[in-house]
C-alpha cells in the first residue's frame, strides 16, 4: 500500500510542469506574465503594517507635506505657488501622489484614499478638450498625464470601472496627425498608449508608438541604449525610460526592442546600480563610489521599470532586483512611522540634517534630511507609490488560463477567478524575507496551476513539501516553477530557500567621462565618483547595516530656498539627526558573519523589534570622521586601525535611518 501511494505522489510530481496550451489572452502578445490583481490582493503581517503607517503617515496626511499636496491635486484646480520650477510640476507630483494614494485605497480599502481615487477620477474624465485630451495641461507637456495615467490604470484594474477604456481611447487616438511625443519625457505617453491598446486592439495606436519611438531624439532612444558612450542622464528619467523598449517588444514582438532594454540596463547596473538596490541619481547618474546616493523617486520608478521586465521576459532575476530595491532602499528612505522622507537617501549616510547634502548637487541643503517638506516635491509624492507598487504586483498572471504567479514574496492572500473559470483562495503565511519559508495554504477547492519563483540569490538550493512531503520541482530555466494539479482546501505548499550570509567585496566602476550635476549653469560639469573598494553584507534579498546611535532634533531652522512651506500638521516634524556614537568600523573578516535570528515580535523595521541581525568582527579606523563635521565621508582606502578588535550588530538596512553599510576591509 505505501509503494503504491508512493508511486501515485510520484506521477502527480512528474507532472508538475506539464503545460498547458491555451495561452492567457491578458497577457501581451509577447510577453509572459500580466498584472491585474489590484484590489484581490489583501496584504498581511508586516506589510499590511507597513500600509497602515502609510495611512496614518504622509498619504494620510497629505497636508503635512505641504505644497501641491494640500490643494485639489487632480480632483480640481490647482493654482502655481510662485515661479520656482516649471509650471507642470504641480500636476506631475500630484499626480504621483493620487496614484500611491488611489492604490493605496483599492488595497487597504481606505475611505479616504477611495475618496481620492473617485473625485481624481471624475474630475480628470469630466474636463477632456474638444480632442479628447484628458488633463489640465495648457502646455501640452504629456510627462504629467503620463504619470496619471497609472492611476486610471490601477482603478480600471481594481475596479473595471467602464468610462475609463472608451475616454482613453479617444485621449491617444488624438495625438497621431496632431503632436509629436519624442520629445524628452513625453515619449513616456508610450506606457498608456500601449495598454490601451492592448485592451482595445487600435493597431493605430501601436503604429505611433513604434514610430515615436524610431524617431528618437530623447535622452535614450534606441542609439543610446547600445552606445558604448557614458550614460549622461538624469537618474530617475533612465529609470523611467528603461521599460519602453521592453514594453514595445512585449506588443510589437520587435526582438531589437528587446535587446535595446537589456543593454540599457546592463550599462546601468554596470556602472551606477549601488547595493541597497537603486541606481545613483543624485540628481544624475553619478556611479557607484562609496559617496554616491539615490533620489527617492528612483525607488518607486526603477522597481516600476522592472515590473515590465519581470512580466515580459518571465525572468526570476528582475523579481529579485525588485526585492532588494523595496526592502532596502525604499524602506531607508522614511521614518518608519512613515512621517518623513528624504529626498537623496545613500548606503551609508552617518549624519541626517538641514545642512549634510553631501551631494555636489545642492550640497549643504536639506535634500538629505528626514523632513516631511522639500525644496522639489515630486519625491514627497512618489514615496507613496513603492509598497501599494509592490503588492499590486506580488501575484500576476500566467501564461495559460489556469495559472497564477507567486512573483514577489511576501504576507498576503488572494482572492481571484482565474480565465478558465477556476476560483482561487490562497493564504501566503510568511515573514519574509526575515524568514527563509514561505507557507501557501489553499482556502478553497480547486483545479489550477501555481506557479512560483526561485530566487537566483538562492543558487537553486530550495526545497518544496506539499502537505508535508517533499516535492522535486523543476526550474523552467527562467527562475519560476509550475505545480499544476487539483488543490484541496487546506493543501500547504511550503517552500524553503537557502539564505546564505555573504560579504561582497565590491570595487566601483569608473564610469569615466564628464556627467553634470544638474540643469542650472551653476552647478559644474563633475567626474563621477573616484574608484573605491569596499564591503557590504546581505542575505538574500535584505541588505545589512550598522544602525549609528543618533540624537534627534526637532529642525525648525526656516530655509528661504524652500519657498515658505512648512508642514501644515504639528505632529509631522523635520528632524537634524546627528551621530552620538563611534561609526568609524573597517570589517577585519577575522571569522564569517553570523546570522542570528531575535525572536523578536513587532513591527520587523522598528529598530527595537528587528526579528535578526548579523554578528561582524570589526576595528576602529583611524582618522575616518565626518568631512567639515557635517557630511558623510567616503570609505577610506588606505587605512590604519586601532583598539582591540570588537563584534557589532548590523540590522536589516530599512530599519535604519544613520546607518554604516559600506565598510572598508582589513
Amino acid at each position: 500500500m505505501e509503494k503504491t501511494l508512493k508511486l501515485i505522489f510520484l506521477t502527480v510530481t512528474a507532472l508538475i510542469m506539464a503545460a498547458c496550451t491555451e495561452r492567457n489572452p491578458e497577457v501581451a502578445p509577447y510577453g509572459t506574465y500580466a498584472e491585474g490583481y489590484l484590489g484581490s490582493v489583501e496584504p498581511q503581517g508586516w506589510i499590511k503594517e507597513f500600509l497602515d503607517r502609510q495611512l496614518e503617515g504622509m498619504t494620510g496626511h497629505r497636508e503635512a507635506l505641504a505644497y501641491p499636496f494640500n490643494t485639489a491635486m487632480w480632483m480640481g484646480e490647482t493654482q502655481r505657488n510662485g515661479n520656482y520650477g516649471s509650471d507642470w510640476w504641480r500636476f506631475e507630483q500630484s499626480a504621483y501622489f493620487t496614484d500611491g494614494a488611489m492604490r493605496l485605497g483599492y488595497i487597504t480599502g481606505d475611505e479616504q484614499m477611495l475618496d481620492i481615487a473617485e473625485k481624481s477620477l471624475d474630475y480628470t474624465l469630466s474636463h477632456a478638450d474638444e480632442n479628447g485630451e484628458l488633463g489640465i495641461n495648457q502646455e501640452h507637456y504629456l510627462w504629467p498625464f503620463a504619470v496619471f495615467f497609472r492611476a486610471m490604470q490601477a482603478t480600471y484594474e481594481a475596479t473595471g470601472d467602464e468610462r475609463i477604456i472608451p475616454a482613453l481611447r479617444k485621449h491617444y487616438m488624438s495625438y497621431p496627425g496632431r503632436m509629436e511625443i519624442n520629445h524628452k519625457r513625453n515619449i513616456m505617453t508610450i506606457e498608456g498608449m500601449l495598454w490601451t491598446y492592448w485592451k482595445t486592439g487600435e493597431k493605430e495606436l501601436l503604429d505611433f508608438a513604434c514610430e515615436s519611438w524610431d524617431k528618437g531624439g530623447f535622452s535614450l532612444d534606441s542609439t543610446l541604449c547600445v552606445s558604448s558612450e557614458p550614460i549622461d542622464c538624469h537618474g530617475v528619467t533612465y529609470s523611467e525610460y528603461l521599460k519602453l523598449p521592453m514594453m514595445l517588444y512585449a506588443y510589437s514582438g520587435n526582438p531589437k526592442c528587446l535587446e535595446l532594454a537589456r543593454s540599457a540596463h546592463a550599462k546601468l547596473e554596470k556602472y551606477h546600480l549601488l547595493a541597497d538596490g537603486l541606481p545613483s541619481s543624485a540628481e544624475y547618474l553619478i556611479g557607484n563610489g562609496s559617496l554616491a546616493a539615490h533620489e527617492t523617486c528612483v525607488g518607486t520608478d526603477y522597481p516600476w521599470s522592472l515590473g515590465y521586465f519581470l512580466m515580459t521576459t518571465g525572468e526570476a532575476r528582475w523579481a529579485d532586483d525588485i526585492e532588494r530595491a523595496t526592502f532596502n532602499a525604499g524602506v531607508g528612505a522614511v521614518t518608519k512611522d512613515f512621517k518623513t522622507l528624504q529626498y537623496f537617501s545613500a548606503p551609508n549616510q552617518f549624519i541626517a540634517t538641514g545642512h549634510s547634502n553631501h551631494c555636489k548637487f545642492n550640497h549643504g541643503r536639506t535634500w538629505m534630511a528626514y523632513r516631511p517638506t522639500h525644496q522639489t516635491e515630486c519625491c514627497a509624492g512618489n514615496v507613496q507609490r513603492f509598497m501599494p507598487n509592490y503588492v499590486a504586483r506580488m501575484w500576476l498572471q500566467g501564461t495559460s488560463t489556469d495559472e497564477i504567479v507567486a512573483a514577489l514574496y511576501g504576507p498576503s492572500k488572494i482572492s481571484t477567478e482565474l480565465g478558465n473559470g477556476s476560483s482561487v483562495k490562497i493564504s501566503e503565511e510568511t515573514n519574509y524575507p526575515f524568514e527563509d519559508t514561505v507557507r501557501f495554504v489553499v482556502e478553497e477547492t480547486s483545479k489550477f496551476a501555481l506557479s512560483f519563483r526561485i530566487p537566483l540569490w538562492c543558487h537553486g538550493n530550495m526545497t518544496a513539501r506539499l502537505n508535508g512531503k517533499s516535492v522535486k520541482v523543476c526550474d523552467n530555466g527562467k527562475g519560476f516553477a509550475t505545480i499544476r494539479r487539483n488543490w484541496k482546501k487546506g493543501d500547504v505548499l511550503e517552500l524553503a530557500f537557502d539564505l546564505n550570509t555573504e560579504i561582497i567585496d565590491f570595487h566601483s566602476t569608473n564610469a569615466e567621462g564628464l556627467l553634470p550635476q544638474g540643469s542650472r549653469e551653476q552647478y559644474p560639469l563633475c567626474k563621477a565618483d573616484s574608484l573605491d573598494a569596499y564591503s557590504y553584507i546581505t542575505r538574500g534579498p535584505l541588505l545589512f547595516s550598522y544602525s549609528i546611535p543618533s540624537e534627534w532634533e526637532e529642525d525648525t531652522e526656516y530655509y528661504e530656498y524652500i519657498h515658505g512651506k512648512v508642514p501644515g500638521n504639528p505632529d509631522f516634524k523635520c528632524w537634524n539627526i546627528t551621530p552620538a556614537a563611534d561609526w568609524n568600523y573597517a570589517l577585519t573578516k577575522s571569522s564569517e558573519p553570523e546570522f542570528v535570528s531575535t525572536g523578536a515580535e513587532g513591527y520587523p523595521f522598528d529598530p527595537e523589534s528587528v526579528p535578526c541581525y548579523v554578528r561582524v568582527p570589526v576595528k576602529s579606523v583611524v582618522g575616518w570622521k565626518l568631512d567639515e563635521g557635517i557630511f558623510t565621508s567616503r570609505v577610506p582606502q588606505d587605512i590604519e586601525t586601532e583598539g582591540e578588535e570588537k563584534y557589532i550588530e548590523l540590522v536589516p538596512y530599512g530599519s535604519t535611518t544613520l546607518r554604516l553599510t559600506l565598510f572598508p576591509t582589513k
